[in-house]
């Protein structure tokens, strides 16, 4: 499920290169952001991490 919102600002040239690139994988800009990001090492949750 997808809580979160990620604010991010770009320039023009980083916009065009998002663009460019996820139309070059047949994906939107969320997409390939996202799959970007599952690239990234699983993060490190405590056991005895309370809320």
């Amino acid at each position: 499920m997808k809580n979160f919102e990620l604010k991010v600002r770009l320039t023009e040239y980083e916009v065009l290169q998002l663009e460019q690139e996820a139309l070059r994988r047949k994906m939107n800009k969320s997409e390939l952001i996202r799959s970007l990001i599952a690239r990234f090492p699983a993060p490190y949750i405590r056991s005895d991490a309370r809320d």
